[in-house]
């Protein structure tokens, strides 16, 4: 009879021991983490520093389907048109569009700044243009065109973050455009906690996204 009793309570602590495990692992499960978000649409947003009503904004965009399931990647408005030789302030803005409303992202990134470091590349590039260092935007590994013709576009960033001493960030940057030219623009945003020293090498993508781009 005794060891009966004892059974029960054993299983009855057992029981309440999953329930309250269950409980904690939905909670963690649900809760804020830019990881767990879905970056379904990047945004460039240019103006010219000498022309505002001359503006531009490219849209790289993957939705999910009903069933979670990805979209096909929509490049349709994935373009940037610029004049040449003209100087571009650019705001690269992040959606995560399966919430209701859409989530900004770009803010919670800002709000995490001392962990992501954000790459462009413009493609075809010249040797003359492609060096990789902790200030440049330049992405490790690209092909280097050695007769061209170019894609006459320089990056630069212009925000910085609060570590100590402060590091680039991205989410600001400048577009210096040259001559006539075509091609493409690689985004990559890197995410590097407790990692980032300005290079591309530490941590993960989080995300990698292309533009075409033209400069008349």
């Amino acid at each position: 009879m005794l060891q009966s009793k004892t059974k029960k309570i054993l299983i009855g602590i057992f029981l309440a021991a999953v329930m309250i495990g269950s409980c904690n692992k939905k909670e963690s499960a649900v809760a804020p983490n830019i990881s767990n978000e879905a970056l379904t649409t990047v945004v460039l947003a240019l103006k010219n520093t000498n022309a505002p009503y001359d503006s531009d904004t490219a849209t790289w965009q993957q939705l999910l389907g009903a069933n979670g399931v990805p979209l096909p990647i929509d490049t349709s408005k994935a373009v940037l048109n610029l004049h040449a030789n003209c100087l571009y302030t650019a705001q690269v803005l992040i959606y995560d569009k399966t919430q209701n409303p859409p989530t900004d992202v770009s803010a919670e990134i800002l709000q995490r700044e001392n962990y992501h470091l954000f790459f462009f590349q413009p493609t075809p590039v010249s040797p003359s243009n492609f060096f990789v260092s902790d200030t440049t935007t330049s992405i490790p590994g690209t092909t280097i065109n050695p007769t061209g013709p170019y894609l006459n576009l320089t990056v630069k960033r212009t925000d910085l973050d609060t570590n100590n001493p402060p590091m680039q960030v991205g989410l600001s940057d400048n577009f210096i455009t040259g001559t006539a030219s075509s091609g493409h623009l690689r985004l990559v945003l890197r995410h590097q906690p407790n990692a980032k020293n300005g290079t591309y090498f530490p941590g993960s993508s989080d995300l990698d996204v292309t533009y075409r781009v033209s400069i008349y």
